[in-house]
C-alpha cells in the first residue's frame, strides 16, 4: 500500500519517495507485524480458549509436559495474519517475489490449518502423512514453476545447485532434477521446522534468527554492487524478499512474547509447516539452498535424530536416544526446558554467523 501510494503521488508529494526504499518499508513491516501480534495476542489466545482449541499432550512424552495440557494451539494463524497485514502495508506488489511469497504463505497455511483442525476434531495424527506430503510437493512444484517462468539469474544458474564455499562454483542439473531438488528442500525444511516445534519457544527463536540471516542475504543479492563485492549472484527484485522477511521477524518476535516458557499459546502445524516451507522457498529463490542447512543446523539435527531413532529401533529394538526428536532426549537427561531452548538458540546464532562468514569468504 505504501509503495503504491508513493508511486502514484510522488510527483506531487516528494517526501513519499522514502517509501520506495526497501529498508524503510522493511522496518515498517517489522513493526506492523510485531505490534499486531503483541496488541491482539491476548484477545486471540482468549478466543482460542473460548472455542477450546487446545493442545493434546502425548502420554508417552516427558511428564513435565503434562502441565501444558489445554494450552491453546493454532497460534500460527496469528503469525500469518501479522505477516500478510504487514505486507499489505509495506510490500511492493509490482514485484514478482512479493506476490508469490504472500500467495504461497496463505496457501501453505491452509495445509497446516487443516492438519491442526483434523488433529482436534478427527484424529490425533491429523492429515495422513501421504496426503500432507502430496500437498507439500504440490507447493514445491508451484515454486519450481515460478522459477521456470520468471527466472532468477539465468537458465543455467536457475537450474543449478550453487556451491556456497567457492565463487562461481555450481553444478548444473537441469530442470527435472532441479524440480526434485526443490521438492526435497521445501518439503524437508517444512517438516524439519515442524518437528523442532516441541518445546516452548524452541522453534520460534531459530526461525527468527535464520530469517535475519536471509533478510541480509536478500538485501545484498538485490543490489548489484553489494552482490558483486560478495561474489554472490545478483537477483533482480530480491531485495523485496527482505521486506517479507522483516514481517516474519516481527511476527516471530511478537509471538515469542506469548510462546516463551511457560507458553500461553503454541503455533501448531499452522505456523511451523508454513514458516518452514517458506524458508525453504526463499533459500531456493536466493540460490542459497546449501546455506540453509548450515544456518538451520538445529533443524537438521532434529530430523536426523528422529530418523536414526526410528531406523535403529526397527532394526535392533533398541533406542539411541531416550526420546526423539533430540530436544526430548536432553529433557529426559535432566536438562530444563528453558536451558534446552536457549542452547538451541545459541547454536543457531553460531551457525548463522558461520553461514554469513562463508558468504564473505567467497
Amino acid at each position: 500500500m505504501l509503495y503504491f501510494i508513493s508511486s502514484k503521488f510522488i510527483s506531487t508529494y516528494g517526501f513519499l519517495r522514502v517509501f520506495e526504499s526497501t529498508l524503510v518499508r522493511g522496518m515498517i513491516a517489522f513493526f506492523v507485524s510485531l505490534m499486531f501480534v503483541i496488541v491482539f495476542g491476548n484477545y486471540f489466545i482468549s478466543y482460542l480458549k473460548k472455542i477450546k482449541v487446545a493442545d493434546k499432550i502425548r502420554k508417552e512424552g516427558p511428564t513435565t509436559h503434562f502441565s501444558k495440557e489445554g494450552t491453546p494451539t493454532m497460534g500460527g494463524i496469528m503469525i500469518i495474519l501479522a505477516i500478510v497485514i504487514a505486507m499489505i502495508f509495506s510490500g511492493n506488489f509490482n514485484n514478482k517475489f512479493t506476490i508469490f511469497l504472500v500467495s504461497m504463505t496463505i496457501l501453505f497455511t491452509s495445509i497446516g490449518f487443516t492438519d491442526d483442525y483434523f488433529k482436534l476434531t478427527k484424529s490425533k495424527k491429523g492429515l495422513s502423512a501421504k496426503l500432507r506430503l502430496l500437498l507439500e510437493t504440490f507447493m514445491s512444484g508451484l515454486a519450481f514453476l515460478f522459477i521456470y517462468k520468471y527466472g532468477l539469474v539465468n537458465k543455467e544458474i536457475d537450474f543449478s545447485i550453487i556451491n556456497p564455499l567457492i565463487k562461481n562454483s555450481y553444478i548444473y542439473i537441469g530442470a527435472i532434477l532441479f524440480l526434485i531438488f526443490v521438492i526435497l528442500v521445501v518439503v524437508g525444511t517444512s517438516n524439519a521446522v515442524n518437528l523442532t516445534d516441541g518445546l516452548d519457544g524452541l522453534v520460534s527463536g531459530p526461525i527468527l534468527i535464520v530469517s535475519i540471516l536471509f533478510l541480509v542475504v536478500a538485501y545484498l543479492e538485490g543490489h548489484r554492487e553489494f552482490s558483486k563485492y560478495l561474489n554472490i549472484y545478483y537477483i533482480k527484485g530480491a531485495s523485496e524478499i527482505a521486506v517479507y522477511l522483516s514481517s516474519v521477524i516481527g511476527a516471530m518476535l511478537g509471538f515469542l512474547w506469548y510462546n516463551f516458557y511457560p507458553a500461553q499459546v503454541f503455533m501448531g502445524d499452522t505456523g511451523s509447516l508454513t514458516l518452514g516451507g517458506m524458508l525453504g522457498m526463499i533459500a531456493i529463490f536466493l540460490k542459497q539452498e546449501l546455506l540453509l542447512p548450515i544456518a538451520g543446523f538445529i533443524f537438521i539435527v532434529e530430523v536426523m535424530s528422529d530418523i536414526i531413532q526410528i531406523f535403529y529401533y526397527k532394526k535392533y529394538k533398541k533406542r539411541v536416544f531416550k526420546m526423539a526428536p533430540i530436544h526430548h532426549h536432553f529433557e529426559l537427561s535432566g536438562m530444563s526446558e528453558t536451558k534446552v531452548t536457549i542452547r538451541f538458540w545459541i547454536v543457531t546464532i553460531i551457525t548463522c554467523v558461520i553461514a554469513f562468514i562463508i558468504l564473505k569468504l567467497r
